[in-house]
């Protein structure tokens, strides 16, 4: 409609009884204060939206445009959902002082677009300051004060880890670590504490030393278990704090390894020779172990809790010994001792289905009682 603005007195189309101009001025795409702020922590680079975060960037000044450019992201009121927007933080600025807390960044924004009432898009531009306020995060301040919610036990099942598993587990768990704290913060390493049995690790948050005993235990197979401890009273809320203990075992074995596997203990009965059996270790994984017997080739698989009670090692897989083949027929493997040369006879219960033939090499699995092949040896 028509008329003369209430405000400037201008004759023409009107808009809520304004012209476009002061139409425009009374009523913004957008609204934003002069000066906003964000809080980052001066040790870490994280800076505070709704909850703490990691910079995406790597360089310092384009770290700190990233922090103006969600601070103003996260302060501005856009009053129409289709006006674009456009930030742009421009050259970080250090105040008069030299001091990191005096860290500002201008910053521009550009709007395009035009209120529900409004015929025509318009642009509207504004400049305002962020500053950046250097703080503690808590994730620092915890770390700092040696803060920790759980304990990590790494093991292994019925003896020590040796020094090659140490630094390989080590290492596994610090490159978790470093993965696991882009979701959650708090899983940091408070401190190692490496014990004759195995490794100890204080994690900030029971979440993450849940998840790391997970990975080590789907990566090397094993068993987890946890205790919890009461170790006081929140202040606020009056809940019982707990402290947890989660422990992985990792298997005794490696794959090729030859082990006893005593079946009669599983169901309660006595434990004796006659029960035991002379295995291989098949494979493994989180939930088993698998086994091949070496007498009848059976396929035998136990749960850990089963494997760490009812199996013993009798000899690592690398530590076997070697006979040549001589003669096979369908019942009879004839082969040679590759250390003392003597000549060995084992039933042909393969059926020929390892091809095995002349001139071929076997491992083989040898005490006082017991001699049996393991497996051929590939060329």
């Amino acid at each position: 409609m028509k008329g003369f603005c209430y405000r400037c007195g201008y004759e023409g189309e009107l808009l809520d009884g304004l012209c476009n101009k002061c139409y425009s001025q009374l009523n913004p795409l957008f609204n934003i204060t002069d000066e906003v702020r964000i809080e980052a922590c001066h040790m870490c680079g994280s800076y505070k939206r709704k909850n703490w975060q990691d910079p995406q960037e790597k360089e310092l000044d384009d770290i700190l445009t990233e922090m103006a450019y969600y601070a103003v992201k996260d302060n501005i009121k856009v009053n129409n959902k289709n006006i674009d927007m456009e930030i742009i933080p421009l050259e970080p600025q250090q105040l008069p002082g030299g001091k990191k807390s005096r860290v500002v960044v201008p910053t521009k924004i550009i709007a395009e677009g035009k209120l529900l009432d409004e015929k025509e898009n318009r642009i509207e531009e504004k400049e305002i300051v962020v500053h950046i306020l250097m703080v503690q995060c808590p994730r620092c301040s915890r770390y700092m004060s040696n803060y920790y919610e759980a304990i990590l036990q790494v093991r292994a099942m019925n003896r020590y880890l040796t020094e090659e598993e140490r630094e390989e587990l080590d290492n596994f768990i610090r490159d978790e670590v470093d993965k696991r704290m882009k979701k959650d913060r708090m899983a940091f390493i408070s401190k190692f504490i490496p014990q004759k049995e195995g490794l100890d690790y204080q994690i900030g948050s029971m979440g993450g030393a849940r998840y790391l005993a997970s990975i080590v235990k789907s990566k090397y197979g094993g068993k987890t278990y946890e205790t919890a401890k009461l170790v006081g009273v929140e202040k606020d809320t009056g809940k019982d704090m707990y402290r947890i203990t989660v422990v992985v075992r990792i298997p005794e074995y490696t794959v090729g390894d030859i082990i006893k596997y005593n079946k009669g203990s599983k169901t309660g009965s006595k434990i004796n020779n006659n029960n035991d059996i002379i295995c291989k270790v098949v494979s493994m994984n989180e939930n088993k172990l698998y086994l091949e017997s070496l007498l009848r080739r059976d396929k035998i698989s136990l749960v850990w809790s089963d494997a760490e009670k009812n199996t013993s090692l009798l000899k690592e897989g690398k530590e076997c010994q070697t006979a040549t083949v001589i003669s096979v027929s369908p019942t009879t493997i004839m082969a040679m001792d590759n250390e003392n040369y003597e000549i060995y006879e084992y039933d042909n219960i393969f059926n020929n289905k390892n091809n095995i033939n002349e001139g071929d090499i076997l491992k083989i699995f040898k005490d006082e009682n017991i001699n049996h092949i393991v497996n051929k040896i590939d060329k």
